[in-house]
C-alpha cells in the first residue's frame, strides 16, 4: 500500500513539476499568465459565432468554484480533446480575461482563455461530484434571479411535450422539447426557465445526493 501510495504521489507530481502548486480560482487575477490550476471537467461544447468556432468549458476546482474557459479551433485538438467531461486535470499558461455577456454559465469574474502556451496535463484525481448550485423553486418563482447567469435546477418531470423542430436565428433548424418540472409541493407556476443552447445539460435521475434527498420528500 505504501508503494502504491507513492507511486501515485510521483505520477501526480510528474503531471504538474515538482515544484509548482497549483492555485485555486478564487486567486486567479488577470496580470500574468502562468498560472497552474488543477481542474475537474464539468461541461464541454463546441459553439459557433459568426462563423467562429471554439470549444467551451465549465470547470471547478478542488473547493467546488466554477469558472468558464474558451478555447479557439487552433488549439482545440492540441489541447481542448484532452478536457474530456468528468476528467481532472491540469491546466497551465493561459490568460484571464473579464467574463461578461449574456447566459454567463459561472459567476465568476473572470474566465479562462487558452493560448498557444497553455498546456493541458492528466491528473490522478477522481470523484464523483458534479459541483451543482442548486437554485430552489421558490428563488426561480421570485423573479429575483439575474438572467444574466444559468442556473442549476432539480425538479421532479410532471409532463413532457412532443420534440418540436424550430426556425433559430441565421436559418439553422434547432429541436425543442417542452417539460414541467415540480418540487413535489409546488405544481403550477408561470415563469419559465429554458436552456441555453449546448451550454446547457440535463440528467436524467442523476446518483448524487441532492437527488435522493428531493426522492425523499
Amino acid at each position: 500500500m505504501a508503494t502504491k501510495n507513492i507511486a501515485l504521489s510521483m505520477q501526480i507530481q510528474a503531471s504538474r513539476g515538482p515544484n509548482e502548486k497549483s492555485v485555486l480560482f478564487g486567486d486567479l487575477k488577470p496580470w500574468k499568465n502562468t498560472w497552474l490550476v488543477h481542474v475537474k471537467v464539468l461541461h464541454a461544447w463546441k459553439q459557433y459565432i459568426q462563423s467562429v468556432e471554439t470549444m467551451e468549458f465549465v470547470l471547478a476546482d478542488e473547493t467546488g468554484q466554477k469558472i468558464h474557459a474558451t478555447c479557439k479551433k487552433t488549439y482545440i485538438e492540441s489541447k481542448g480533446r484532452m478536457l474530456t467531461v468528468g476528467a481532472w486535470r491540469y491546466i497551465r499558461n493561459f490568460q484571464i480575461t473579464p467574463a461578461g455577456g449574456a447566459y454567463r454559465t459561472t459567476d465568476h469574474t473572470w474566465k479562462i482563455v487558452f493560448n498557444q502556451n497553455t498546456a493541458v496535463t492528466r491528473s490522478n484525481h477522481v470523484n464523483d461530484e458534479l459541483y451543482l448550485n442548486l437554485s430552489d423553486f421558490q428563488t426561480v418563482l421570485s423573479g429575483t434571479l439575474d438572467e444574466n447567469f444559468l442556473i442549476d435546477v432539480l425538479g421532479q418531470v410532471m409532463d413532457c411535450g412532443d420534440v418540436e423542430n424550430i426556425q433559430c436565428t441565421g436559418g439553422k433548424q434547432r429541436k425543442k422539447l417542452e417539460f414541467t418540472l415540480s418540487n413535489i409541493k409546488e405544481v403550477s407556476w408561470e415563469l419559465q426557465i429554458s436552456n441555453a443552447f449546448d451550454a446547457s445539460q440535463m440528467m436524467i435521475n442523476p446518483s448524487i445526493p441532492e437527488a435522493e434527498a428531493f426522492k425523499e420528500l
